[in-house]
């Protein structure tokens, strides 16, 4: 009896030591998040940069080498803030890219996305985007029937002298700087608060049309999250995401919080 005790407790020993090995072992996708500005200042921000020339020799010299630079990483998939429904379109366009038929647009999106990806030979470059409509008028409206419009005064005020900060780095440093600044993680709190600190005001109490405007900001980072990993296969080691700044802090929380990915740091890769 001893004797098949022992065996029984050597085998259940056994299993536990296969069982967290099996975990500790887990292939993790590694996901380098990239927060950047908009180059071509598609006026679909509250809040954007002014114009800068992403096509003059210097800028086209600074994204050499930053995706120079990306590159080491031998990431398996580039993805890129563009809507899902716009893959075929995208597969065009960096098809024509790579085979020398096309000259990339001021989007960084192309100037950095396709370009990354032709660097790493990759076949294709993932759309992830989803645009969901934000109810800018019914905020106003509710701000106005309930004298908060010194909320969204306060707003404009802090969300300015953010986007006056992001100028004057572009206007100094080159683009690598400048993403390197914004993805720091007091920017890129910087940046989320600007809705929790003052939208969330709006109604509160009442219609809540603030927390509604904010749900829906969430919303589509959820979706764009729901894409993410939807796209993201077994044998992906690296992915290497590039999307406006703003998106960063939530995809970041919401990726941080699947086991199946390690998230990279920016600042880690551009030393």
């Amino acid at each position: 009896m001893t004797y098949i005790k022992t065996i029984s407790t050597f085998l259940i020993t056994l299993l536990i030591v296969t069982i967290t090995s099996a975990q500790e072992s887990k292939h993790k996708t590694k996901i380098l998040l990239i927060g950047t500005i908009h180059f071509e200042t598609p006026h679909l921000d509250k809040f954007e940069l002014k114009t800068d020339d992403f096509l003059a020799p210097k800028r086209q010299q600074e994204l050499e080498e930053l995706t120079g630079i990306l590159k080491r990483t031998n990431a398996d998939k580039v993805m890129i803030e563009k809507p899902f429904n716009q893959q075929a379109i995208t597969d065009s366009l960096y098809n024509a890219y790579s085979t020398g038929h096309y000259k990339l647009a001021v989007s960084e999106r192309e100037q950095i996305g396709f370009r990354l990806g032709k660097k790493l030979n990759l076949k294709r470059i993932n759309c992830i985007d989803k645009f969901y409509g934000m109810h800018d008028s019914l905020m106003a409206a509710t701000a106005k029937e309930n004298n908060q419009l010194y909320v969204l005064q306060d707003l404009g005020t802090e969300g300015n002298a953010m986007i006056n900060d992001y100028d004057n780095q572009l206007k100094k440093g080159t683009i690598t700087e400048v993403l390197k600044y914004i993805n720091k993680p007091e920017e890129l709190k910087r940046n989320l608060s600007i809705y929790l600190k003052f939208l969330t005001k709006i109604g509160a109490g009442q219609n809540f049309a603030g927390a509604e405007y904010v749900s829906e900001w969430y919303l589509r980072n959820l979706a764009i999250f729901s894409n993410i990993i939807n796209q993201i296969e077994p044998s992906d080691k690296y992915v290497i995401l590039i999307f406006g700044q703003g998106h960063i802090p939530i995809l970041k929380h919401l990726l941080q919080n699947n086991d199946d990915f390690e998230l990279v740091e920016l600042n880690s890769v551009l030393k």
